[in-house]
């Protein structure tokens, strides 16, 4: 077998993998399916410990658009503030 079907085969598992695993989440927290993919972006790193300013950063976004995403979010699925993400999302850190 090529390097290229190799790669392949181990992209396609690694994505098989990680819908499955995305699919459990959603059991759980079925309102993180109404986010838009960068809204999910933003959300994964609201898990941590980054600054708004280093989110942008590191997205390559400005801070305002970081913002903007994070009252979609909170919107979305119901929250007022990133405390309230880090109580009722801790099982995804």
């Amino acid at each position: 077998m090529s390097d290229t079907k190799i790669n392949a085969k181990r992209y396609f598992n690694c994505l098989r993998e990680a819908r499955k695993e995305f699919q459990l989440i959603l059991e759980v927290h079925p309102e993180l399916d109404d986010l838009t993919s960068k809204e999910m972006e933003v959300f994964e790193k609201l898990l941590t410990e980054k600054t708004v300013a280093e989110i942008a950063e590191e997205m390559f976004l400005s801070t305002s658009s970081v913002h903007f995403h994070c009252k979609n979010i909170y919107k979305k699925i119901n929250v007022s503030n990133r405390k309230q993400i880090l109580i009722n999302y801790k099982d995804l850190t």
